[in-house]
């Protein structure tokens, strides 16, 4: 099995840097594999259904084939100053949203993550709201973790809409439907180069959207 030659996000978010709005359209081939019974099937989503019941108190567990992650620690308050119009605050804001999309990913809750979008960002919008889904048909989320790491400092050209380049570093997605179907989303690239696009507005940055760097 091969894994994808693009990941979810290159496929949602757009494809070599076109301008706001421009998403691949193209579909590429990527992992599926069936359980092997229906029992087996049955007990993942049982093991799922109580999991996810609460985050309770406990021992941080990763998810694997049997269930999603156990008691995800939410993260931590911005640091201060991250609503400031600064390129520091665009750092500490990136920083922010990155640790919260960690956490929707693991627990399909991503209320927090969207606070530090623009309601214009369509294509992460559309990235929260199928995994979300996948979460409430009582799926789950192996692996998927990511991290934006700038590089150099933001720019702009009309004191609006300000860049920032970054590095993406992730592993592999597999998501796991509640009759034990896996589908995996990876890339045949060692990195990824992202560009950002934030507008200051209502006293905070907002994430306008983002694309790869061709």
């Amino acid at each position: 099995m091969t894994p994808n030659a693009l990941n979810r996000r290159s496929m949602l978010t757009g494809g070599s840097l076109l301008g706001l709005g421009t998403l691949l359209t193209a579909c590429v081939p990527h992992d599926i594999t069936t359980a092997g019974d229906e029992s087996t099937a049955s007990g993942r989503a049982a093991t799922n259904s109580s999991s996810s019941a609460g985050n309770s108190a406990g021992e941080y567990r990763k998810a694997d084939e049997r269930g999603p992650a156990q008691n995800v620690p939410k993260p931590n308050a911005p640091e201060d100053g991250y609503r400031e119009k600064t390129a520091a605050g665009i750092r500490k804001t990136m920083d922010a949203w990155n640790q919260w999309i960690n956490y929707g990913i693991q627990t399909g809750d991503y209320s927090k993550a969207r606070e530090f979008l623009s309601s214009t960002n369509d294509g992460e919008l559309k990235i929260y709201r199928e995994i979300e889904a996948l979460y409430r048909r009582g799926g789950w989320v192996i692996d998927g973790i990511q991290y934006f790491k700038p590089v150099g400092e933001p720019w702009t050209e009309d004191d609006q809409t300000y860049r920032l380049k970054t590095r993406h570093e992730w592993d592999k997605e597999t998501d796991v439907e509640p009759d034990g179907r896996q589908e995996t989303w990876s890339s045949d690239k060692e990195e990824e180069i992202y560009i950002f696009a934030l507008e200051h507005r209502d006293g905070r940055w907002q994430i306008l959207y983002s694309q790869i760097d061709a």
